[in-house]
């Protein structure tokens, strides 16, 4: 990390070299918190959400495994301007999960998305710090790739909520482990994101439309009829 020599100082005012360093400085300490942060609550949401997989109602643990963790990335990358940082304090925010999910998974092994037997929990968590991680990178920007980071996040929650509902009034329908929450947590998910995420009314409104238009491409996707 830049340390700032005292002797630096002329006089009693500093050059404008000098105060761009000290900003240069305050941004790295900064950006280093952020990834300690990313790590220590990656770590303690992994570890909480796993160990209470065990007693928590599977509809329940549903809603928040992996949506409360894609929360956490998005939160901790949002409005990292620079590609690397953001892709750095993702990796750190989930090698915590991961961390958290083996601190719990040595101590009771349970069923959930993120603990489910093989590879396929790696392969979740990666899906989700790259979905969620991209839109809390670029949500603030008033460009088309923030309106479209966040606009295909939230249709994709919504053709989850169509993939839901249509495996809940199937010819044959089985229980679903998953119960309502789930449903609930992707609506609120989905709506919100566009309004929150966005930094202006035209941005929010782009971000609604390709919303919109994503959702209606996966729901015409899910309700096709199967080949063959």
């Amino acid at each position: 990390m830049t340390v700032i020599d005292p002797g630096m100082h002329t006089g009693r005012h500093e050059t404008p070299w000098q105060i761009d360093f000290r900003a240069r400085e305050r941004q790295e300490r900064l950006l280093i918190g952020r990834l300690s942060a990313g790590l220590a609550l990656g770590l303690v949401l992994g570890l909480t959400g796993e160990s209470l997989s065990d007693v928590l109602p599977a509809h329940v643990v549903a809603a928040y495994d992996p949506y409360a963790y894609g929360l956490l990335v998005l939160v901790m990358t949002r409005g990292q301007r620079q590609a690397g940082w953001a892709s750095l304090i993702g990796v750190a925010t989930s090698a915590g999960l991961a961390a958290g999910h083996l601190s719990a998974q040595a101590v009771d092994y349970d069923e959930a998305l993120f603990g489910q037997a093989g590879e396929s929990w790696r392969t979740a968590l990666s899906v989700t710090v790259i979905a969620f991680g991209l839109a809390g990178h670029l949500s603030r920007r008033p460009g088309t790739r923030g309106d479209l980071a966040v606009g295909l996040l939230s249709g994709l929650l919504f053709g989850r909520v169509v993939q839901h509902l249509q495996h809940l009034s199937g010819p044959s329908p089985a229980p679903s482990p998953d119960g309502p929450w789930i449903l609930l947590a992707l609506l609120v998910l989905g709506v919100a994101f566009p309004l929150l995420l966005r930094p202006s009314r035209p941005a929010r409104a782009r971000t609604a439309l390709i919303t919109l238009i994503s959702a209606a491409l996966a729901t015409a996707f899910l309700l096709l009829p199967p080949m063959g």
